[in-house]
């Protein structure tokens, strides 16, 4: 069996706001709304009930490998009676479909479970990097998604999140922008989940921040081919990373705003693995190349080094060597957005007007596709908000509406 020996470390604070890439965990800033109805008070303050063992036979996708306690988690979670546990779980690529091996974390609620088992929320974390040791799972505050876990935890939820495929563990790389691949991880989470905790209700919900936006996305996407044995009753995405082949012509026209260019680095430095015959250089100068490495450090960084390097970028710094080379890079990026098909559960979707990170136009460009395939969709353009202030506090009672099977907005039918 393989068992993570990896400490969990304690990140120092949340994002620099120097480093403007408001798409971080640090800045996963879904604002709940004071009145919405919590769990029980057994759900959230006793110990948790005796539990059956968890499911180590299985060899499918969301099978366990590891299940570790994490006993230093945040206090905003242990505070609750909850508890928290990193597991190492099998998933699948996207790119290859080969089997993969992914951390993440599980938290369970504290008290009684309802009956039919806790109903489940994967939970999308927004990007936190591109190395082995970004994986959210190995830091106590979860690298800034403690309170958001927290809050959903209250709600009456056990929340399974993702470290997704090459953050966490050694041995593999993470396909930053990649659809297909978070998506799967965010699924096989939840079987992992229910791995872990057999009771678990098979009922879940994708909700995701930013990149984590487009993983929940992916999963409504992928839902239908993948999602088998499981109940999805409906996903929210929120600022979501969706359709960023913009990013290629923004480079060109040397147009990218500050916030996109540590985006296009991590997909840059994940589609040179994808893609061996891809030059990297030929995307890449000037301080980008010469400091590289640097720009690599988990978010939020250790030092105000990463913020100091990304203020002094230049647009040629990420200019594409060629129009050939612009086009590659745009359709390799066309093919990890999403949607890629039809849905088959329903789908909010909260962006913002002001967003500098993912523009609007590329958010509704993912939008009308979704809604031309006959998705459920209810969308937001939240006018004046950006990618790290917009008001999410809608998609709480959203996802609990799901839930209890209420009726759902359809914006593109009533666009039609």
């Amino acid at each position: 069996m393989v068992r993570s020996t990896r400490p969990v470390r304690v990140a120092a604070g949340l994002c620099a706001a120097a480093l403007l890439l408001a798409g971080c965990a640090g800045d996963n800033r879904v604002v709940l709304s004071p009145d919405v109805a919590t769990a029980p008070v057994t759900a959230t303050t006793q110990p948790p009930e005796p539990l059956p063992p968890p499911n180590m036979a299985d060899t499918g996708p969301g099978s366990l490998l590891a299940a570790d306690p994490i006993v230093d988690i945040a206090a905003d979670i242990t505070e609750l009676g909850a508890t928290a546990t990193r597991v190492v779980y099998r998933s699948t690529s996207g790119i290859d479909g080969r089997s993969t091996n992914v951390s993440g974390v599980v938290v369970l609620p504290g008290g009684t479970a309802p009956e039919g088992g806790w109903p489940i929320i994967s939970f999308g974390h927004g990007t936190t990097g591109v190395l082995n040791n970004c994986g959210p799972s190995e830091y106590a505050n979860l690298l800034g998604s403690a309170p958001i876990v927290a809050a959903l935890v209250l709600n009456g939820y056990a929340v399974t999140m993702s470290d997704y495929q090459g953050l966490g563990l050694d041995g593999d790389y993470h396909p930053y922008l990649d659809s297909k691949t978070l998506g799967y991880n965010m699924i096989d989470a939840v079987r992992a989940a229910r791995n872990l905790v057999p009771t678990l209700s098979d009922r879940w919900a994708a909700y995701g921040v930013s990149l984590g936006g487009m993983a929940a996305w992916s999963a409504s996407d992928r839902n239908g081919e993948y999602g088998g044995g499981l109940n999805l009753v409906g996903t929210a995405a929120i600022v979501p990373v969706s359709d960023m082949a913009g990013l290629a012509d923004a480079a060109a026209a040397g147009t990218l705003t500050r916030a996109q260019y540590p985006l296009l680095m991590y997909a840059l430095r994940g589609l040179s693995i994808t893609h061996p015959e891809m030059n990297l250089d030929d995307y890449r100068s000037g301080l980008a190349r010469e400091r590289w490495d640097d720009f690599m450090q988990c978010v939020p960084p250790g030092s105000d080094l990463v913020p100091e390097l990304v203020v002094r970028l230049q647009p040629a710094d990420l200019r594409p060597a060629s129009v050939e080379a612009t086009d590659r890079l745009r359709g390799w990026l066309a093919g990890m957005a999403v949607p890629q098909q039809k849905s088959t559960s329903p789908l909010l979707v909260m962006y913002g007007s002001e967003d500098d990170l993912i523009l609007q136009p590329w958010t509704e460009k993912a939008l009308e596709r979704a809604c031309a395939s006959g998705d459920v969709v209810e969308y937001e353009l939240h006018r004046g908000e950006g990618h790290g202030n917009l008001d999410s506090t809608r998609s709480l009672p959203w996802v609990k509406a799901r839930f209890a099977g209420q009726s759902v907005v359809d914006t593109c039918e009533l666009n039609r």
